[in-house]
């Protein structure tokens, strides 16, 4: 038997007796407890109290939960609204097919349970969901969905294990993770690891902390208060990130921009109803050749600007843009900072009095924190080199990488081989179903709700009639 089956499970036939303990001994790891770790937290809490024997979830965060969504730690100022519709919640798309039949009581189950970690839920348990109605449904502020995000996981019980990753490796077919903290003595074990969050700050340009920053270094800038001096500011990147950076130096506090893309314009995401059925339901994903996979996510999340920045853009003459792909920022005699870019072969300059590279994190920063062993048998997994690329295309229907001795899920990396929806917001709660059904035994019978005679036992095991290939 692999060390991956060891760490497989099945649902007991006969409901177990009262205080019996779970069959998995060690946790789900997730790296990161933003909303990823807390979806996973809500659907094992569910799937348990209903009669799956899933993993329970431990998250290793440096801060607190939903940190990158408050103020002062680097991707926000917690004002800016949320670019995800907030009925995209933790449990979303509310599709629980992937563990039997709809019409099987247990199952219906799992989606009336979920419910209760929506965000209309949490709105109604705070007595602010009449008001959130009468304003007309706005889009939440960053500020209100880690609020949100902490409330559920409180009710999740997401057991949050407070230090910086330091290190990852395979061990006796799971996970070793050590940290920074002093919970449990700087090391916590699991059966699978799962990356979540954008990573450190990547980056263009050489950022020095003071005239040219990453996104972190501007939202703080931010919050402290911008300097006065500071009345030209050169954007580098063109995604959502870059974005929201924007709007806040246009619209806030009223400096001129220039945005410099490696695009012809600043385009817009695609918000029609064609577009979102992919990222609510990718069971036809895989049918589309790699290429129109990639122009897709091309066109809906990556390089593109929500329609609520473009829209909130339009009202201002501050912000202008150059086409090109920026090769090198520095600070000249006169104080000012010279960025230079490429485009059709020729190179300009436009000078600046702050530089702000906004163009996201690293999704293979996890890579320097892997073990020898474990970063042996990924490099062994993809061919030999770990490109982004060609990760990418190995991602599994579990979000995971296959070939491995432990499970390592990485949603992130998942847009191109399962779904334009994983790496981000928009299908959070069948993100849960695929990664936790890579636990249960699929040819494992099914155990009845723990709640005697309310529900009959589920006829079927975790379906896989969706499965896409990888």
């Amino acid at each position: 038997m692999s060390d991956l089956a060891t760490c497989r499970t099945s649902r007991a036939p006969d409901r177990p007796p009262a205080g019996a303990a779970s069959l998995h001994d060690r946790p789900l790891l997730v790296v990161g407890a933003g909303p990823k770790a807390v979806a996973l937290a809500a659907k094992s809490k569910v799937l348990r109290e209903v009669g799956f024997d899933v993993p329970d979830v431990v998250a290793v965060e440096r801060d607190r939960t939903a940190a990158n969504w408050r103020p002062g730690h680097g991707w926000t100022d917690g004002r800016q609204r949320l670019g995800t519709l907030p009925e995209k919640d933790l449990g979303f798309p509310y599709d629980s097919s992937a563990w039997g039949d709809h019409r099987d009581p247990v199952v219906g189950e799992i989606g009336r349970r979920m419910v209760g970690f929506s965000w209309t839920g949490y709105l109604m348990r705070t007595a602010a969901y009449a008001r959130w109605i009468d304003r007309g449904r706005p889009q939440p502020t960053h500020q209100d969905w880690a609020d949100y995000l902490e409330w559920a996981s409180l009710e999740a019980g997401l057991r949050v294990v407070t230090g910086e990753v330091l290190g990852a490796e395979t061990q006796e077919g799971g996970w070793l993770v050590t940290h920074t903290g002093r919970d449990l003595g700087g090391v916590v074990r699991g059966c699978g690891l799962l990356v979540s969050g954008p990573g450190p700050c990547g980056g263009a340009v050489t950022t020095d902390g003071a005239r040219i920053l990453d996104t972190a270094g501007f939202w703080r800038a931010v919050t402290a208060g911008l300097p006065r001096r500071v009345r030209r500011v050169a954007v580098v990147g063109a995604g959502e990130t870059a974005g929201t950076v924007v709007r806040e130096l246009a619209l806030v506090h009223h400096r001129d921009v220039t945005v410099l893309a490696p695009h012809a314009t600043l385009y817009s995401r695609g918000e029609s109803s064609f577009e979102n059925r992919y990222f609510s339901d990718p069971a036809d994903w895989t049918a589309l050749t790699e290429p129109d996979r990639r122009e897709f996510i091309r066109r809906t999340d990556r390089g593109v600007l929500s329609q609520d920045v473009q829209r909130d853009l339009a009202g201002t003459e501050r912000v202008s843009w150059r086409t090109g792909r920026v090769t090198a920022a520095r600070t000249t005699a006169a104080g000012d900072v010279e960025v230079s870019f490429d485009y059709a072969g020729r190179r300009d300059t436009v000078e600046a009095d702050l530089v702000v590279d906004a163009t996201g994190g690293d999704p293979l920063w996890f890579t320097g924190v892997l073990g020898p062993q474990a970063r042996q048998a990924l490099t062994r997994a993809v061919g030999g080199r770990l490109a982004r690329s060609s990760l990418e295309r190995l991602i599994d229907h579990a979000l995971s990488v296959p070939g491995l001795r432990a499970p390592l899920h990485l949603p992130n990396l998942a847009g191109v081989a399962q779904g334009p929806g994983f790496p981000n917001l928009s299908a959070l709660g069948l993100l849960a179903d695929r990664v936790l059904s890579a636990y249960v035994s699929p040819a494992a019978p099914a155990r009845a709700v723990t709640e005697p005679g309310s529900l009959t036992a589920p006829a079927h095991a975790p379906s896989t009639s969706r499965r896409g290939a990888s």
